[in-house]
Parts: structure tokens; sequence; C-alpha cells
């Protein structure tokens, strides 16, 4: 290589340099950027509560059954039928009850012969006994044995009477006012005592029946309006009870709301009713993006001085929207909205205009 191309092969190579040494500077110049972040103030406010749908239902409603058990020959009212207090709504075969009735009242003869007998032989006896024609051991004998007899016949006359309600029994009468239900047993079938025949549901009194959310319960208001599928009325309803146990499957409880007694809509027992809440006031709101962990490790990023600062906050509830918080922060300040993940506690931030205050 001559003394020329040398020459010019330096040069290429200290352009080279240059130019190296100047990309490093600019990139070592061009400092990275804060993080755009969208904030929003702590608010005192409302937290909405979700409606719930239920249905309409009796406020009291009782499975009838005959107090005696035996074959129904008879059932007297139809599914939904309106009903009387004291109106027969079926029937038992009587035949076995009758029988009892007379067996009974053939007992109660048999006993009051034998007492009557026992009677007369004890007078017989005492008689004898005072003029000593008899010992003192017939006497006791005698004695002992009219009062058994008694005995047999204050027992029978028991069971006779039994019978006879018994054979009253043969009708299942209606407890209450109200409408039928659902029917049990039908005509042919043979019942136990007890067992359930007819159903009904007392005439009056009506609630809505929801299933709510068990994170829902200790926060549910006690009152609240209902409106009927397809009507545009709203009841006010207030809080009944709480029934049984939470279901294991979808984790809510049964809970009942009183409808008034007196209203201009029509309350079908099965009707599809919306409960209406009024919004929860409460002391301090966050939007839910804005909350980062979870339990004891929650908090909220305060933007201070351009710089987001991790701050441990109680969370109370979580909205669909929003966040219900226990903290010592004042109302107003401002907090990061949007984006908690990327951020570093004392990492600064920029508010880019239009996407926080």
């Amino acid at each position: 290589m001559n003394l020329s191309q040398r020459a010019g092969f330096g040069g290429m190579l200290a352009l080279l340099a240059l130019g190296l040494a100047g990309c490093q500077s600019e990139t070592i110049a061009t400092p990275t950027p804060p993080p755009v972040v969208r904030v929003a103030p702590i608010a005192a406010g409302t937290l909405a509560q979700p409606h719930l749908i239920g249905t309409v239902v009796p406020g009291t409603q009782s499975a009838a059954g005959f107090l005696v058990g035996g074959r129904i020959a008879e059932r007297l009212v139809e599914r939904g039928a309106q009903v009387q207090a004291g109106q027969v709504l079926a029937k038992l075969d009587l035949a076995d009850l009758q029988a009892k009735v007379a067996a009974s009242s053939a007992q109660l003869q048999q006993a009051s012969a034998a007492a009557q007998f026992a009677e007369q032989n004890f007078g017989r006896i005492q008689a004898m006994m005072a003029k000593k024609l008899t010992s003192q051991q017939e006497f006791d004998q005698a004695k002992s044995n009219i009062n058994a007899a008694r005995a047999a016949q204050t027992a029978a006359r028991a069971q006779l009477d039994s019978a006879q309600l018994a054979l009253n029994y043969g009708q299942l009468k209606a407890p209450f006012a109200g409408v039928v239900v659902s029917i049990d047993a039908d005509r042919g079938a043979v019942v136990a005592a007890g067992q359930p025949v007819v159903t009904l549901a007392q005439a009056g009194g009506r609630q809505v029946l929801v299933a709510v959310p068990e994170n829902r319960l200790a926060g549910l208001p006690h009152t609240a309006q209902a409106q009927i599928f397809g009507q545009p009325a709203r009841l006010d309803v207030t809080f009944a009870s709480v029934e049984g146990a939470v279901d294991a499957a979808s984790r809510t409880w049964q809970v009942r709301f009183n409808l008034p007694a007196n209203t201009p809509t029509e309350l079908g027992l099965g009707q599809t009713v919306t409960l209406i809440f009024a919004d929860q006031t409460v002391p301090k709101t966050v939007p839910i993006g804005a909350i980062i962990g979870a339990g004891d490790q929650a908090g909220v990023f305060v933007v201070r001085e351009g710089k987001a600062v991790f701050t441990p906050v109680q969370v109370q509830n979580l909205g669909q929207e929003s966040a219900v918080i226990f903290t010592h922060l004042p109302v107003g300040t401002p907090v990061v909205a949007l984006g908690v993940n990327r951020l570093h506690d004392g990492e600064p931030v920029r508010i880019q205009p239009g996407l926080g205050s």
C-alpha cells in the first residue's frame, strides 16, 4: 500500500470513530420520559347498589295433611283454587275409621257390662261382710275387681272417643284462607298421618324472595323499591328475614322482603320482581383501577410533586367501577387511576392533558 492509500484509509477510520462517538453522546443525552398516567381525586360520594331479581312468594305457606292415616277417597280442590278457612280439601275412605268406631263401641259396652257386674258383686259381698258371713279376703278381692272394671270402662270410653275423633279427621280442612299452591297426594294414594296432601299459601301477605350474594349480605339495605315485571308502578318493600344457610353452589343467601299489604297492582305468586336499591352514601371512594394489591397489602399511588408515592389503604368494598376505602388521605387527593401495575414507589410520572386532572 503506497503512501497516498494509507492516508485515505486513516481518514476513513477517523471519520468512523467520530460517528460512533457522536451516536453514543446522543444516546446518553436523551433520557427516558416519565410514564404518562391518568389521575383521579379521592372522592366522597355514593356507591351504586346493583338491582336484585326475585319472585313473589306467600308470607305464610303450609303443607296440610290428615291427622290420621288412610286412603284418599276424594280430592275437592284444584291447584290455584281460592279456599276459605275450614273448607274441606280432601276426604279419606271412612270404612276403616267407621270399623274402628264400631269396635271401640263394642268394647265399651263389654267393659260397661263387666263394671256393672263387678259393682253388683261388690254390693253383695259388702252386705255379707256386714253380717260377718264372708271373709276379709273375699271383700278385698271384690273391691279390687270393681276398681279394675271401672278403669277398663274408662279406657274403653277414651278409645271410643279417639275413634270418633279419627272419623272426624277423615276430612282435611283448610287451616286458613288462601290459595292452593300444589297437590302433594291425590285420590287413591295411601298417606300416613301428617303427610302433606295440599300446600296452601295464606291469602293477604306477600313477600319477595331474592338470592343475595354472600359478599353483599352484610351491607344490604333494609329498604328498597319493588317493580313487578310488566308493571310501571314501584312498591316500597322492607327487609323481613334471611332463610337457612348460604347455598354451597351459588354462594347466595335467600332473603325475604315484605310487600305492602294494600297495593294497586296484582301480586300473583311466582311473578318476577326487580328490587331497586338507593345508592349507598360512602365516606371515600377511588376508581377501582387505582387499587393495587389486596388485603393488608392494598394501596394506591398518590401523586405528589410529580412522583407516584405508594400509600396503604383499607379496602372496605369493591364495586363495578369504584372501591370504597378507609384512609386518612383527604378528599381531593390525586391518585393514579390507570396503569398502577407498571409503577414503582417514588417513580416520576407525567400527567398528560386530557388523561386526568
